[in-house]
């Protein structure tokens, strides 16, 4: 086999015992994940990644691609391509379903060996066609009720939150109110001419079925056909009949582009909000009750399963297999990162002691990007208005241990870092996630990072993927 270009396969050796080619492996997770002689106290064998994708369909492996494109593009941007090994994929059957990995190897300029596996979690399937577009309407009204309701037009207000053993002061932004009032009315006229077009495009439908239908082979069989068509064209007789460039030419003309470009809006709007909006509200609505908490049970056991894989809970030997490991979320998927990485911590703290992973010892980061946390934090949630209220807060912070305590589940290992754009309306600061004891973007707290090349409205929630940004952090946490 020609091995692509600037790489060598000689690191995949071929045993009697392996199942598969060079490059295509098939067996155990554990394999391969450290050698028989490595000591899991040396902080030597591979490095795992786990990536939670984004909101909207995703092609399945499309984010382990992503990532380890990422990863192996800064590689051979330090190291050069010819230190740059082929990838090998690895399929393994893990907790009652398949499992895929990507596996990357490379020599850097120190001649130091790295070895990188990706993992995702793939949870698009489980919201395709879950979610109504009247779903995500009521969603984005109640949550921009909830937004104006603690928010203050152009002066600073706040809120509390439990978190670090103690009820914290969280700061809001003198814009918020005006931001969430823009959306809101945004939100009203894409509803109203939504709501337009398909009133007129049953009125024409009607108009239609009241015609008569040609009969085929009937002399005026093609002209009762484009009589037909005619309701669903507005102007288009005026379009045939006045003179070409004629006011009225023009007039009618500029109706039926007018016409087809509201049909477009309309669809596009709509089909959005079903697609990308509807992940957000099948998984963000259950924070209150909601028809949704099934699913999004079965999506935060999707990443769930796959993070007890990569962290070993319920298999032997104990001795961990990745002594480092890398949570990474994309969007939504940062919401269901933190989800995961909190309940593999939660499930390290009620283990008895021999089934205990040592979680956050062996996680080197949480890194979120496009995140739209810090919302999920203030406008998607219960605000306390009570002692009772209060007790429930706490509660509910008891389940997110990174908000509980820095010295226990912010160690001086671990980094949380956040990756926005002011040009993505999605993303932001992570803001409600410390307490304001340490200084802004210092460790133990989360650092804000803002992309510089994730400039172009509406693109910039995708470009982050590209940029050299992520590329460099990723990079750095998977070699230091």
């Amino acid at each position: 086999m020609r091995e692509p270009e600037g790489q060598t396969s000689s690191h995949l050796e071929s045993t009697a015992a392996q199942v598969g080619t060079p490059l295509v492996r098939y067996g155990l997770n554990s394999e391969g994940t450290l050698d028989a002689k490595t000591s899991a106290d040396e902080g030597d064998g591979p490095v795992a990644v786990l990536v939670c994708h984004g909101m909207g369909q995703q092609v399945r492996y499309e984010t382990i691609s992503s990532v380890a494109h990422a990863i192996r593009k800064q590689a051979g941007m330090l190291s050069g391509a010819a230190n740059i090994k082929a990838v090998g994929v690895r399929l393994s059957y893990e907790n009652g379903s398949f499992l895929a990995r990507a596996e990357l190897d490379w020599t850097d300029s120190a001649d130091k060996k790295h070895s990188v596996h990706v993992y995702e979690a793939y949870w698009a399937p489980l919201t395709q066609g879950q979610v109504s577009y009247w779903d995500t309407i009521v969603f984005l009204l109640s949550a921009g009720w909830n937004g104006l309701k603690w928010s203050k037009f152009l002066r600073w207000s706040e809120f509390k939150r439990w978190m670090f053993d103690g009820r914290k002061t969280m700061k809001i932004g003198p814009a918020t109110k005006a931001g969430i009032l823009a959306v809101l009315a945004f939100l009203g006229v894409q509803v109203a001419i939504i709501a337009y077009v398909l009133a007129t495009l049953g009125g024409q439908y009607k108009a239609v079925l009241a015609e008569n239908i040609p009969t085929i082979g009937d002399p005026g069989f093609l002209h009762g056909c484009l009589r037909l068509l005619t309701p669903f064209f507005p102007g288009i007789v005026r379009i045939i009949h006045a003179p070409l460039f004629v006011v009225d030419w023009w007039k009618a003309s500029a109706l039926l582009v007018l016409w087809f470009a509201l049909i477009a809006e309309a669809l596009f709007v709509r089909s959005f909000l079903i697609e990308y909006v509807g992940d957000v509200a099948a998984y963000i609505s259950p924070y209150k009750d909601s028809k949704f908490d099934e699913i999004r049970t079965k999506i935060q056991n999707v990443g769930l399963s796959v993070g007890k894989t990569i962290y070993n809970f319920g298999s032997s030997p104990a001795v961990p297999h990745y002594p480092k490991i890398v949570v990474v979320g994309h969007s939504l998927g940062s919401v269901l990162a933190y989800d995961t990485l909190n309940a593999l911590i939660n499930l390290d703290n009620v283990s008895a002691a021999g089934g205990r992973r040592n979680v956050m010892q062996r996680t080197r980061a949480l890194v979120t990007f496009g995140s739209p946390l810090d919302k999920t934090a203030f406008i998607f949630r219960m605000q306390a208005r009570n002692d009772q209220s209060w007790i429930r807060e706490q509660l509910a912070a008891s389940v997110q241990p990174l908000i509980v305590s820095y010295p226990l589940y912010r160690p001086v290992n671990f980094d949380w870092i956040n990756i926005w754009s002011k040009a993505d309306v999605i993303s932001g600061e992570l803001n409600y996630y410390d307490d304001g004891s340490h200084p802004v973007n210092a460790w133990p707290c989360v650092q804000n990072m803002i992309d510089p090349d994730a400039r172009r409205p509406f693109c910039a929630h995708l470009q982050y993927w590209n940029n050299p940004l992520l590329r460099e952090q990723l990079y750095r946490l998977v070699t230091t």
